[in-house]
């Protein structure tokens, strides 16, 4: 409004003296200067006391966190201990445990939570990103994570048994329902929710009549993605609790699937890491861990899972390997000097080299860099050093009890974490396990890379700086 009335008084200037047009905008913009000087003063005040306010909650929230972080114990236990955490097919369940940032019962020990599978979070190179979480409906405790699997596309086998590697017992006794899988028995083998038919699609119970001068109601549907037709007896009702499929089948329903039909077969051995946070009924965190796992482990190995050697120290292992992936956990930065402070979640790149027999410092190091705070996409300038840590057995790696060379920066145990350049005294402990997820040659039974090195790493780190910093966090890389 101001920019328009001077250039309106600038294109009147060669009016006569006094007009009436040029002296009400001329007041006019007497009265807007001021006006819109004391709204920017108003503007920039509220500014700063947003970021006032913004500086505030993050410095609590950094002292929270790094409460729940730790401090390491006696033993040198850190909140990489301070849960089991496991994922399977019905969530993430959570034991959290005594001990470092452990939240508080009277026993000293909480009961374990699920966690159930919600939003897909941005995928890390190529491992699929998924929040899990669950609310306590009495202490109003939530429980968060993020787990990062390298889950693999789903494959497909036959959907009747009477096929090598079917999915589902038909029925084989003579009658109206040979051929048929029943959907509505007890035990949730065969689970009515994997039904899909127009007659499903609908809200609450529904009932479906079945014809005139028919034994049974027959609809052309799909079941777990293969096509065929249902055939149902008895009152027939569907129940929808808004799902894609019924969660309730009333009366008795079978499936027959058309000749040949294919159902989908997902991986169901996959890698999993990620972090964990619980929070108290303000918000305020009370427990946080990382952790890695595999998905549908079995003791044979017969999983496609191998560790990268079996039994001790890998000795007929040569060479040496270098890793590339991410990494993700928790964070902590409480200054009281100076009362600033941050804490939440990160992600970072995380880069690994392996060194086996017949080289110079056997071991594994590595480095977390590039870090992303809460989501975001500006560099914190931070990196975590990991110095070497000894093989085990079973494609095992961890922190060694003492230094392994005192005089060589590289091969002293533990992490570093830096900032902006800036390092802070060597900390905390790392670990993990390599895989062969390829092992050997290709065969009739898996794809193999022809090479006996391990294909895949995870692991988790807990970091400090100094007094004012903590960390944990936990990564998967591949060769």
């Amino acid at each position: 409004a101001i920019a328009a009335l001077k250039k309106a008084i600038e294109d009147a200037e060669d009016l006569p003296e006094g007009d009436t047009d040029v002296a009400s905008a001329e007041g006019t913009l007497a009265t807007l200067e001021p006006q819109l000087a004391a709204a920017k003063r108003s503007h920039a005040a509220a500014k700063a006391k947003a970021e006032e306010d913004r500086a505030k909650t993050n410095a609590a929230l950094g002292k929270a966190m790094r409460a729940a972080l730790g401090p390491p114990d006696a033993a040198d236990t850190t909140a990489l201990d301070n849960a089991a955490v496991t994922l399977s097919a019905t969530g993430l369940a959570v034991d959290a445990d005594t001990g470092a940032g452990a939240l508080a019962t009277a026993a000293g020990d909480p009961a374990s939570v699920t966690l159930e599978a919600g939003a897909s979070a941005v995928a890390l190179d190529g491992w699929a990103g998924t929040n899990y979480a669950h609310t306590d409906t009495g202490t109003k405790v939530v429980n968060e994570a993020r787990v990062y699997t390298n889950k693999g596309p789903d494959g497909s086998q036959p959907f009747s048994d009477t096929e090598t590697g079917g999915k589902y017992t038909l029925i084989t006794t003579a009658g109206a329902t040979l051929g048929y899988v029943l959907l509505t028995a007890t035990g949730g083998a065969v689970p009515p929710d994997r039904a899909r038919a127009t007659a499903f699609e609908h809200s609450g119970t529904q009932n479906h009549p079945i014809p005139d001068n028919n034994t049974a109601l027959i609809i052309r549907g799909t079941y777990d993605g293969a096509p065929g037709q249902f055939r149902c007896t008895g009152a027939c009702a569907s129940t929808n609790d808004g799902k894609d499929g019924p969660s309730v089948l009333g009366g008795e329903w079978h499936f027959k699937p058309d000749s040949g039909a294919m159902v989908k077969e997902p991986d169901a051995h996959y890698l999993y890491y990620g972090w964990w946070v619980s929070k108290d009924k303000d918000g305020d965190p009370t427990a946080a861990s990382a952790f890695v796992g595999r998905f549908g482990t079995d003791a044979a190995i017969t999983d496609g899972l191998d560790p990268g050697w079996t039994g001790a120290k890998p000795d007929t292992l040569t060479g040496s390997a270098t890793y590339a992936g991410n990494a993700a956990g928790k964070f902590a930065v409480d200054n009281p000097l100076d009362g600033t402070g941050n804490g939440g979640h990160f992600t970072a790149d995380a880069s690994l080299s392996a060194k086996f027999s017949g080289e110079t410092g056997v071991g594994i190091t590595g480095t977390i860099n590039n870090f992303r705070l809460n989501d975001g996409s500006e560099d914190a300038g931070w990196s975590v050093s990991l110095h070497l840590a000894e093989f085990g057995s079973d494609g095992a790696f961890a922190t060694p009890a003492t230094d392994v060379d005192t005089t060589d920066a590289d091969e002293t145990k533990g992490t570093t974490w830096s900032i902006g350049g800036n390092s802070a005294p060597r900390s905390g402990t790392w670990g993990g396990t390599m895989y062969d997820e390829t092992p050997g040659d290709p065969s009739a039974t898996g794809p193999g890379d022809g090479s006996n090195i391990p294909t895949t790493v995870t692991g988790t780190f807990y970091s400090e700086f100094s007094t004012i910093g903590r960390m944990v966090g936990a990564f998967g890389a591949e060769k």
